[in-house]
């Protein structure tokens, strides 16, 4: 199988340290959303993301396959804006997932043990294995979630959640300004 890596995108939903149902009675997956902007939709790699997928289901299902008949892996995210932080309209993304829990890397590769170093919001870039399926008369083609590089860790929360130090931002703490101690 063909392993590709993506382009830079933003990264939402992380699942990728626990697994999560992705619906429920399901079986835990670790997986991750990526999302693309239109800059990003330029470039060789996403490309490549698109040239795999198709040469995938071609492979699984014939090379007369019409690809339009296909699901593929990328959906318009401009369908969640509004609903989810960080989805624009005109941004694609991807919803990979793996049994099998990914290494998470830094950009000097070296594995993130820590799920609090790793949330929605970052540039990432991801390691994937495009697969062909079939489910109750329909064909598609997803990706498999290998491994995960955390690109830029200092970019702003898309999930709605302050970080620590913005939540305390209102200058220096001086316990003897504050009256007595609570203990």
């Amino acid at each position: 199988m063909a392993h590709i890596n993506t382009p830079y995108g933003t990264l939402s939903f992380p699942s990728l340290f626990q697994p999560r149902a992705r619906a429920d009675g399901g079986e835990p997956v670790y997986s991750a959303v990526l999302l693309f902007n239109p800059e990003q939709q330029k470039t060789k790699e996403f490309k490549a993301m698109i040239d795999a997928c198709n040469a995938k289901a071609k492979e699984k299902f014939g090379a007369d396959v019409k690809l339009k008949d296909v699901k593929l892996p990328f959906r318009d995210a401009g369908e969640k804006a509004g609903q989810w932080g960080g989805f624009e309209e005109g941004d694609v993304f991807i919803s990979p997932w793996s049994a099998g829990k990914p290494t998470v890397v830094d950009a000097f590769r070296e594995t993130i043990f820590t799920p609090e170093d790793v949330w929605a919001g970052q540039l990432v870039r991801m390691n994937l294995t495009p697969y062909a399926w079939t489910n109750s008369g329909r064909k598609g083609v997803s990706f498999a979630l290998n491994h995960v590089q955390i690109v830029d860790p200092d970019r702003p929360r898309i999930d709605g959640r302050a970080s620590a130090s913005s939540a305390f931002d209102d200058g220096a703490v001086n316990p003897t300004d504050s009256g007595p101690a609570p203990f």
